[in-house]
C-alpha cells in the first residue's frame, strides 16, 4: 500500500532500487502497466514463519482423562507451528448472537496425530433447552435438612463422618417429606430453614468429580445446601454426555459403608463407572465423540487460535444458558435463602467468575462468588479481555469474592510450562503476555471491593483438594460464615499475627482485599493414594490427615442423627471387594 501511494503520487522519475521498485522506470507511460506487475510480485506470501513452542499435552480443562493425570503436564518435543493469518488480528470478543448461530469449524495442527479437525453445531439462545443441567441437578444437604426430609445421610467429610446427605433433584423430590408421609412438615419449609445459606456449584469440565464433590461436600459439612447443576445430563443436543449412575443415594451410603471405598476421595462417584465423554477433537473410533468435551492443546489452539477463541466462548456459552435456566427457576427456599453463593472449579470457575444476571446479582451481596482453579485474566479460555471480567464487568463492586488457586497450577499458572503461558507466549498466540496465575489484577482492576485470593503453593496439581485440602477447608469455612469480614479475618487467621499460613503479598488500606502465599495446614508426608481409598485416582499422592480450623456457625453445627447407624449395618454383611 505504501509503495502504491508512492507511485500515484509522485509526478517526477523513480530511483532505481533493488526488490519490487526496481521495475519502476522514469517514463510516465509504464506507470500503470507497472503498477499490476508491482501488485502481483509484492503481494504477500500465504506461507508465515513458524513460531518454536511446547506443545502441553494435557487433557480437558480439567485434566481429567489423560493418562498422566490431573496437573500432570507432559511436555513433548518442541515442534514448529505455522501461524494462521487471524492470530495477528485484534482481540475481538467473539461472543456476539452470530458467533453461535453457525457451525464451528475447528482445527488442530496438521502434525497432531492425536487430534482432528471437529464441528461444533449451531447453538439455541432458548434456554429452556438447557433445562436439562438444573433439572438432573446433584443436590448436598447439610445433617438438619436430612433429618428433616426424612433422607439418611451418605456422604461426609475426610474426616470419615458420614452426617451430610447427596443425591440428584428427582432423588431429594422422592424424600418421605416430600411425598407426603406422615410427621414430616412442608419440604419448601423444611429447606428454607435447615440451611445457612446456599450455594450454587459449577462443575469443571470433567464433570460433578474429583474435587467439585470434594468443594461442595465441605460447603455442606459447614451447613450449607448445594445446587450443582448437571452439564453433563443429557445428550440431546449433542454437546456433552456422561451416563448418570443408578440410585445414586444407595450407591454412595454402600462405598461410605466401608473404609476401602469412602466417596470423599473416589475420582468418581456420579456417573456410570465406564461413562466417558469422548471429545469430537480426539481420534477414536470405538464412541460417539461430543463437540464440548475437550482437550485442552497449547499445540492445537496455537494452530488455529480464531476457531478456538471462538469454541472456549462457545463452552462460557453453554454454561451460561444452563445458569440462566437455573436462576429464572430458583426455588423459594434458595432465593429467599440468608446467603446465597456461586461458586465454581476450572471451567466452572471461570462461568462462576464471569457469569451476571440481574437477578442474581443481588443475591450475591448477601454471600458472594467462590472462584476455584480460575484466574481471570486474559488467556487462552476467554476470547478477549474483556471476557475475563468478573460478572461480565457488571458485578456489584462490594460482593465479596475468596479466589484460590495453585501457583503451579498447570493451566493457568504464571510459570512457563502452563498452557496459558505456552499459548500466549507462542508467535501467533494470544493472551496476557505476563500472567499473574490468580484473581487479584482483575479485582484491582475492577475497582471490586471485598476479595481474597489465596495462591496455593507446593501443589502441582490443579485440583486443590489433593493435598492442600485442610487449608481449602479453613479457608471455605471462614468466607461462608462471614463473608463481608472475611478479608480482614484471613490477614489475621493466616498471616503472621495467625497461623502463619500465609506470606502476605497485598493487602489493601481498608483491610477489604487481601492476597497472600499459602501453604497446607499440617506437615504430614503425601502419600499414595491407593493407601487411602481403591477408588481414588491412583496416581494422586494424597494429603489424608484431617485438620478442621475454625469455628463452625451456629446453623452448622451438627444434629445427632439416630438412624446413621442402621443404615450402615444395612451393608455390613457383604463381603469386601
Amino acid at each position: 500500500q505504501q509503495r502504491l501511494s508512492f507511485f500515484l503520487l509522485s509526478p517526477v522519475a523513480f530511483p532505481s532500487t533493488r526488490g519490487c521498485s526496481a521495475m519502476a522506470q522514469r517514463w510516465p507511460f509504464l506507470v500503470l502497466p507497472l503498477l499490476l506487475l508491482l501488485l502481483l510480485s509484492c503481494a504477500p506470501q500465504a506461507a508465515a514463519s513458524p513460531a518454536s513452542m511446547r506443545d502441553v499435552d494435557v487433557c480437558g480443562a480439567d485434566g481429567r482423562e489423560c493418562e498422566e493425570g490431573d496437573g500432570a503436564v507432559k511436555l513433548l518435543q518442541r515442534r514448529a507451528f505455522q501461524v494462521p493469518a487471524e492470530a495477528s488480528s485484534a482481540y475481538e470478543c467473539l461472543d456476539g448472537p452470530d458467533n453461535f448461530a453457525n457451525t464451528l469449524k475447528v482445527g488442530v495442527a496438521s502434525e497432531q496425530s492425536k487430534y482432528k479437525s471437529f464441528d461444533v453445531p449451531p447453538m439455541s439462545n432458548d434456554n429452556r433447552d438447557y433445562s436439562y443441567a438444573f433439572e438432573n441437578a446433584f443436590i448436598l444437604l447439610p445433617t438438619q435438612c436430612s433429618l428433616g426430609l426424612g433422607l439418611v445421610p451418605n456422604i461426609g467429610d475426610a474426616n470419615g463422618v458420614i452426617a451430610q446427605w447427596m443425591g440428584r433433584m428427582e432423588d431429594m423430590m422422592a424424600a418421605p417429606a416430600w411425598v407426603g408421609e406422615d410427621g414430616y412438615d412442608e419440604p419448601d419449609e423444611v429447606l428454607a430453614g435447615c440451611t445457612c445459606g446456599w450455594v450454587l456449584f459449577l462443575h469443571g469440565s470433567g464433570g460433578f468429580t474429583y474435587d467439585n464433590t470434594r468443594y461442595s461436600t465441605m460447603l455442606a459439612t459447614n451447613g450449607y445446601g448445594v445446587l450443582v447443576p448437571d452439564s453433563f445430563a443429557s445428550d440431546r443436543l449433542g454437546l456433552r454426555y456422561k451416563a448418570p449412575s443408578q440410585d445414586l443415594p444407595d450407591s454412595l451410603a454402600w462405598k461410605n459403608a466401608r473404609m476401602k471405598t469412602q466417596a470423599y476421595w473416589c475420582e468418581n462417584n456420579v456417573y456410570e463407572p465406564d461413562s466417558s465423554c469422548p471429545g469430537a477433537m480426539v481420534n477414536q473410533s470405538a464412541s460417539q465423540g461430543y463437540p464440548l468435551c475437550y482437550d485442552s492443546n497449547a499445540g492445537a489452539i496455537v494452530s488455529h487460535t480464531k476457531a478456538w477463541r471462538e469454541f472456549y466462548e462457545r463452552v462460557f456459552r453453554l454454561r451460561q444458558l444452563e445458569m440462566d435456566y437455573v436462576v429464572e427457576n430458583l426455588p423459594d427456599y434458595i432465593r429467599f435463602a440468608p446467603k446465597v453463593f456461586l461458586a465454581g472449579e476450572s471451567e466452572g470457575g471461570m462461568a462462576a467468575s464471569r457469569y451476571f444476571h440481574p437477578d442474581l446479582e443481588p443475591l450475591l451481596a448477601s454471600g458472594g462468588r467462590i472462584i476455584m482453579q480460575w484466574s481471570c485474566e486474559f488467556n487462552y479460555f476467554v476470547s478477549c479481555p474483556d471476557n475475563a471480567r468478573i460478572g461480565a464487568g457488571k458485578a456489584n463492586k462490594s460482593t465479596p469474592i475468596l479466589n484460590m488457586i495453585s501457583d503451579k497450577d498447570p493451566y493457568f499458572a504464571a510459570h512457563g510450562s502452563s498452557i496459558a503461558t505456552s499459548v500466549s507466549s507462542a508467535e501467533g498466540g494470544y493472551g496476557k503476555k505476563k500472567l499473574t496465575g490468580n484473581c487479584f489484577a482483575q479485582v484491582e482492576d475492577q475497582g471490586l471491593e471485598n476479595a481474597v485470593v489465596f495462591d496455593l503453593l507446593n501443589t502441582e496439581y490443579h485440583g486443590l483438594t489433593v493435598n492442600t485440602g485442610n487449608f481449602v477447608r479453613a479457608a471455605l469455612k471462614g468466607f461462608v460464615a462471614s463473608p463481608q469480614r472475611y478479608a480482614e479475618q484471613a490477614a489475621e487467621n493466616f498471616g503472621p499475627q495467625g497461623n502463619g499460613l500465609c506470606t502476605v503479598v497485598r493487602q489493601s488500606n481498608s483491610g477489604k482485599r487481601f492476597y497472600g502465599y499459602c501453604r497446607e495446614l499440617g506437615n504430614e508426608q503425601d502419600v499414595n493414594a491407593s493407601e487411602v481409598s481403591a477408588c481414588a485416582y491412583p496416581k494422586y499422592k494424597l494429603h489424608k490427615q484431617y485438620y478442621s480450623y475454625g469455628v463452625n456457625e451456629f446453623c452448622s453445627r451438627p444434629v445427632q442423627f439416630e438412624d446413621s447407624d442402621e443404615y450402615s449395618e444395612e451393608y455390613a454383611d457383604e463381603p469386601e471387594d
